[in-house]
């Protein structure tokens, strides 16, 4: 018997959208194997599949939506819920798994999600004895583990770096992509939004480590650059509430009325109608593991402008413009010129590049490749 633990945040994140579309690729895959799903409720109501009687559900309470109370039941109760249903391996598709399933002969298999507590520790939401928690927490998951996955290969060698583990104990399985070209989402537009005017988009989780405010310095430097009316976009989702206020107070200080537009903890429906129509993709971030926003960008065949980071030049290849974080001037110079390119219509397309780009990052593959392993191992 394996079981899935998908339970996990209802934010809009990579983890959300991971848990979702490898959720849903369980119906597309036709398993013949007796598995249990751990999903929160709120995932099920954002699907509508029947699955067939090998499969069976615990589905969990809203309330799994805290933290702490998520982390309390992973260690306290669902190990003795996996050792009545005679599990041998259990997959964790959040960080985090159970510490106590060595000593009851359940396998593990921990899918890790972000580096950061070894990268940016500083960066983290929240005060310091909850970033030394969770640094402290996901290494005891790592250590229990039988098999880590990660995202990608710049993942797999910070935490070879970082802790004392064998190379072959990491297996790297990318992440898919190909869920926004979902059409059924491409009708949702928002009210009191003009479509049709010029603007600059970014999708980003409200933390430091994405540098948000260093993206709204180069957006300045920009509009004193080209004196044209191009508004930025910025959809947040809200993880560190003291940033986010920081955030506000350096727009009301620095612009204009409706040059910056926020959209905090938008409901993802309404993200492909404004990638659709935007003129160009920006992103920043100091540590990512795979990056999903810009390769959901990359579909509708944006300009990308993306920081020169972690695992993004990995994942999106040469398709974007890249630019140091740090560097608001290089950021506005690459803005500029995009916009000047897109402005004398003289923006070379990649459509070829992007296709073949795309066609690496399957959520099909995804679930195929782990759920092999997952089998390799029962």
């Amino acid at each position: 018997m394996i079981a899935l633990n998908l339970i996990g945040t209802n934010k809009n994140s990579g983890t959300k959208t991971f848990n979702l579309n490898f959720f849903k690729q369980i119906d597309l895959s036709s398993i013949d194997d007796d598995i249990i799903i751990y999903i929160p409720k709120s995932y099920i109501n954002d699907t509508q599949i029947d699955f067939p009687k090998n499969i069976k559900f615990k589905i969990k309470s809203n309330l799994f939506e805290n933290f702490f109370i998520r982390f309390m039941w992973m260690q306290l109760i669902l190990p003795i819920d996996l050792k009545v249903n005679k599990v041998k391996v259990l997959f964790s598709s959040s960080n985090y798994s159970p510490f106590l399933l060595k000593f009851l002969n359940i396998k593990s298999v921990l899918f890790v999600h972000t580096v950061m507590p070894w990268e940016f520790l500083s960066l983290l939401p929240g005060n310091i004895i909850k970033r030394f928690f969770i640094k402290k927490m996901m290494e005891v998951s790592i250590y229990n583990s039988n098999l880590i996955i990660v995202p990608s290969i710049f993942a797999k060698k910070i935490i070879l770096e970082k802790l004392n583990i064998y190379p072959e104990k990491i297996r790297v399985i990318n992440l898919g992509a190909d869920h926004i070209s979902n059409t059924s989402q491409r009708d949702n537009f928002l009210e009191n939004f003009d479509y049709k005017d010029k603007y600059i988009l970014s999708v980003l989780s409200c933390v430091k480590y994405h540098n948000v405010i260093n993206l709204l310095k180069a957006y300045k430097l920009f509009l004193d650059s080209v004196k044209k009316n191009v508004k930025f976009v910025i959809v947040l989702t809200i993880l560190d509430k003291k940033y986010f206020n920081e955030i506000n107070s350096y727009i009301k200080d620095n612009f204009k009325h409706n040059q910056i537009i926020l959209f905090p903890n938008l409901k993802i429906k309404y993200l492909n109608s404004l990638y659709k129509n935007s003129l160009l993709y920006l992103y920043s971030s100091y540590s990512e593991t795979f990056g999903l926003t810009t390769l959901e960008a990359m579909h509708y065949n944006l300009p990308l402008i993306v920081s020169k980071t972690s695992a993004l030049e990995e994942i999106n290849g040469t398709i974007p413009n890249y630019f140091d974080p740090d560097n608001i001037h290089e950021i506005k110079s690459k803005l500029v010129k995009i916009f000047q390119e897109i402005d004398s219509k003289k923006i070379i397309k990649k459509d070829n590049e992007i296709k073949n780009q795309l066609k690496k990052y399957l959520w099909k593959n995804t679930f195929t490749k782990t759920f092999s392993l997952l089998k390799s191992i029962s």
